[in-house]
């Protein structure tokens, strides 16, 4: 092959490459927020580790 017709060649495999790559996050983040939104809404309320373990929680200060 000529070098012109390589390096056109390889332009657009380069190109071609670079959009599947787009496409495949642009469907990553999509389905990420999906299951984002999905979650959201029977999201439970955040529990510290040492709560879920059965710890007390910590006394407030009454004397400030």
């Amino acid at each position: 092959m000529r070098p012109e017709a390589r390096a056109a060649a390889r332009q657009d495999a380069i190109k071609e490459g670079k959009e599947k790559k787009a496409t495949a996050e642009s469907k990553k983040k999509a389905e990420k927020a999906k299951s984002a939104s999905k979650s959201a809404s029977g999201q439970a309320p955040k529990v510290s580790k040492m709560q879920a373990k059965g710890a007390p929680s910590k006394v407030a200060a009454k004397s400030r």
